[in-house]
């Protein structure tokens, strides 16, 4: 279970890099945006990049979904904690693990879901950029697989330390 959990954090380690560099693309999109529709217009230069809106656009669904992906390795998604932390460990931890199970079930059904949108998304081309919208919906089953990755490596590593699950979001590592 150990190798498990720390071949899970390298991909992590690549995917936060991949968001960090997505990031990237989508401020350089939008500054080139701002920079044509208001900069360049003052000066009289009239174009226009309708590109970068839905490059930024798409770029940040990506972003998002693998952002989440990861957060869920640390426990940092929103979640109520507040009662399950209140209550005796006998009764809180079960309850915890419970409700990571049933959120890996919903993570499941998303895949699933994901995938019946790709499948609308080879018929479907974006108007500027000219691509089959398949490439944006995979972000969904993508990150949805990731998240049930890495929801089990968060139980592993629970399991294996022997942490209380329900303070998992305190042991994070800092950013």
């Amino acid at each position: 279970m150990r190798s498990y959990v720390t071949i899970v954090d390298k991909i992590n380690a690549l995917v936060t890099l991949l968001v960090a560099a997505l990031l990237c693309v989508v401020a350089l999109a939008v500054m080139t945006q701002v920079t044509v529709r208001f900069v360049l217009t003052a000066l009289d230069i009239n174009i226009s990049a309708p590109w970068t809106e839905e490059l930024a656009r798409y770029t940040l669904i990506w972003m998002v979904f693998l952002g989440a992906a990861v957060g869920v390795r640390h426990a940092r998604m929103i979640a109520l904690e507040f009662g399950v932390r209140k209550l005796p460990a006998g009764t809180g931890i079960p309850i915890r693990y419970a409700v990571m199970i049933l959120c890996i079930a919903f993570f499941g059904l998303l895949l699933s879901t994901g995938l019946d949108f790709i499948a609308l998304g080879r018929t479907e081309t974006s108007p500027v950029l000219g691509i089959t919208k398949d490439k944006v919906y995979w972000a969904m089953p993508v990150s949805m697989g990731l998240m049930i990755v890495n929801s089990l490596a968060l139980i592993a590593e629970t399991l294996i330390e022997g942490r209380d699950i329900r303070f998992a979001s305190d042991f994070a590592p800092e950013d």
